[in-house]
């Protein structure tokens, strides 16, 4: 006999921002259902490679993430 294992989402703004060289140029805010913060960081940067603000051709182009837990 197996159980279902149900894991309940949690909602997430999570903003990226996008830096050239160490300097942010642009930011871009997300809302994704997660199981937590991290989970919710990872698919806000796959997301962000569809911004306008990521290029390759952009000189040291890093992005970072940050989670925001909401109530809705």
């Amino acid at each position: 006999m197996s159980t279902d294992t149900f894991v309940s989402l949690g909602t997430f703004v999570v903003t990226v921002a996008f830096s050239s060289g160490g300097e942010c140029y642009a930011s871009e805010s997300y809302r994704i259902d997660a199981v937590n913060w991290y989970r919710a960081e990872q698919a806000a940067i796959a997301f962000s490679e569809n911004s306008t603000y990521y290029r390759d051709a952009i000189p040291g182009l890093s992005r970072a993430a940050v989670a925001h837990a909401t109530d809705v």
